[in-house]
């Protein structure tokens, strides 16, 4: 009688042995995995985020400031910062004559948002309020939504910072928030991946002087 080969006791164990390492292991594999791949979609959120910031930082303060390169008057600043164009030497507190000024009589806008003359190119910084960029690939869709608003000025030598926004007013200062929301995973990352904020002074708009070589 023919004999059929079969395990032995010892191969079975070590069988057994490594099934059970098998899923041990691989939950946590797949886990880990999971957790590089949020992670991998919050640092690439962050980094767009930063660079949208740097987007906003490259343009004018104000519409204004496309035209003039002056420091603007506001309505509900606080008086440190105030400019006096019809002085003489039409210069903020503390500047110099040559320094920026605000010569030229321009006011803040009041309104934030694109302008009607802009056609739809964001040339200032307020131009970005309210406006979203998306990225809705497969795998990584959320959008950088964008708030800009005026707040209370720093008032001089005080220690601390309101962020409270000024409604139909202009001050010297105005917060940008840039923050970024999931649209799909929420479970994994949360409905908001990011928040990043700075603030923007009313310093007026500095230009590079330039020369044509022939």
């Amino acid at each position: 009688m023919r004999k059929k080969p079969a395990f032995t006791l010892i191969e079975l164990i070590f069988s057994m042995v490594i099934i059970g390492i098998a899923f041990t292991v691989l939950p946590k594999i797949l886990q880990l995995a999971a957790k590089v791949s949020v992670q991998n979609v919050r640092e690439e959120a962050m980094y767009n985020a930063v660079a949208y910031i740097g987007l906003i930082k490259s343009t004018a303060w104000d519409e204004n400031n496309t035209v003039v390169d002056d420091i603007l008057h506001v309505n509900a600043g606080d008086s440190d910062y105030d400019c006096n164009s019809s002085a003489s030497n039409p210069i903020r507190k503390g500047g110099f004559t040559g320094s920026r000024n605000c010569k030229n009589d321009k006011n803040a806008s009041i309104l934030l948002g694109m302008e009607g003359n802009d056609n739809n190119i964001s040339d200032d910084m307020d131009d970005f309020n309210s406006t979203t960029a998306k990225n809705d690939t497969n795998s990584r869709n959320y959008d950088l939504n964008v708030t800009v608003k005026y707040v209370t000025d720093i008032a001089e030598n005080s220690p601390t910072f309101s962020s409270q926004g000024q409604t139909n007013k202009t001050t010297n200062t105005k917060e940008i928030n840039v923050t970024v929301e999931v649209n799909k995973k929420q479970t994994a990352l949360g409905t908001s991946l990011v928040k990043m904020s700075f603030t923007a002074q009313n310093i007026g708009q500095q230009q590079i002087s330039y020369r044509n070589w022939n």
